[in-house]
């Protein structure tokens, strides 16, 4: 069990206009094809980018082992079944179970509604339907990119569209609601999350996998810091801000918000030997890999930056500026790859409050 006893460095970046949402989805680092819509993006995250303040708070998160993150022989002969159905290439199963089977292992057992928001291609709804075969499983993405042999091996409800639109189209219904890698593009979390609670029934859960970005040893999050309280931003260090991950939470922030949003205090889990999504190292081997990144990074990126801060301190060529993103996207320890890959990943499981104001009425 680790426990973290830290004030909260968390950030929210607050955009109302739903269009500038869907520009920094698209264009997290604002060098998309609409010069105006950068521009307009920079003042956005300028503008935007606030602390969420907390007080200290004690934190306990458990960190499994391999077998408490297999699912059973019975739910991975279902899962072949689905994937077979489903068209899943067999070279490519290995590593979705690694991604996507300790989510399903931790979903509540006797969950009979089901609500998936975020659910992209599909992947987590095979997973789900495999660890709930008799469940009434409904989905919703902002498009609609669920193959059709998917859809039907694993018999979903499907909606999509914008989500926030959409949610008011249902009532108390849900005995569950899950995403994987979905909370972190919230701009606006504490609402969302008090409308996902209004919509589960009495001892509904949520269930989550999603990234610390707010985490005191995310990379580059003192260039959050900095953007938060300096409000200037300089075009080349967006890539530092990503824009798509509005929402940079910690484990004290994320327990913190969802107790304010209508639920019990929740349960947070990591994988002892896969701290990030994307790298399978424990503690020791992620602490070794991270400095050995900072420091490439440092060398062969951060220096560069300066100079051309100095040199041109309002804007860089776009020719400049393209080679060097260009460089970075292609490099591990570019600050995309870098951080997305040193990001620790929590997965939440919250029961709804019993004080909720919306807690009775099955």
């Amino acid at each position: 069990m680790q426990t973290f006893d830290q004030s909260s460095s968390a950030f929210e970046l607050r955009v109302r206009d739903p269009a500038m949402r869907a520009y920094l989805q698209r264009h997290p680092f604002l060098v998309g094809p609409d010069r105006e819509m950068n521009e307009k993006g920079r003042q956005a995250v300028r503008d935007g980018l606030v602390l969420r303040n907390r007080d200290k708070i004690s934190t306990q998160l458990r960190r499994l082992t391999r077998a408490e993150t297999r699912l059973t022989s019975e739910q991975m002969d279902r899962l072949n079944r689905i994937m077979d159905e489903s068209e899943v290439p067999k070279a490519a199963r290995r590593a979705l179970i690694d991604d996507y089977a300790w989510e399903a292992k931790l979903v509540p057992s006797d969950s009979k509604s089901v609500l998936v928001i975020g659910c992209a291609d599909g992947t987590e709804l095979m997973f789900l339907r495999a660890v709930l075969p008799d469940a009434k499983i409904t989905a919703l993405d902002y498009e609609d990119s669920i193959p059709d042999p998917r859809k039907r091996a694993i018999n979903v409800r499907f909606f999509h569209g914008d989500m926030n639109t959409i949610l008011t189209s249902f009532g108390q219904e849900f005995d569950l609601i899950s995403s994987n890698h979905t909370l972190e593009h919230l701009y606006t979390p504490n609402e969302t999350l008090k409308t996902l609670s209004e919509l589960l029934i009495s001892d509904g859960a949520l269930i989550s996998t999603l990234p610390m970005d707010g985490h005191e040893n995310t990379p580059f999050l003192d260039k959050v810091k900095a953007a938060a309280s300096g409000k200037a931003v300089y075009p080349l260090d967006v890539v530092y801000l990503d824009a798509g991950h509005p929402w940079k939470t910690n484990p004290a922030d994320l327990v913190a918000t969802m107790q304010e949003t209508g639920f019990e205090r929740p349960l947070l889990f990591q994988r002892r030997d896969h701290l990030s999504r994307t790298l399978p190292f424990g503690e020791r081997r992620f602490k070794v890999a991270l400095a050995f990144a900072k420091a490439m990074h440092a060398i062969l990126f951060a220096s560069p930056r300066s100079v051309i801060r100095v040199l041109f301190p309002n804007s860089p060529p776009k020719l400049l500026s393209s080679l060097l993103m260009g460089a970075e996207r292609r490099l591990w320890f570019g600050p995309n790859k870098l951080k997305n890959n040193f990001t620790q990943e929590v997965l939440v499981l919250a029961r709804k409050s019993s004080s909720s104001p919306y807690a009775s009425g099955d």
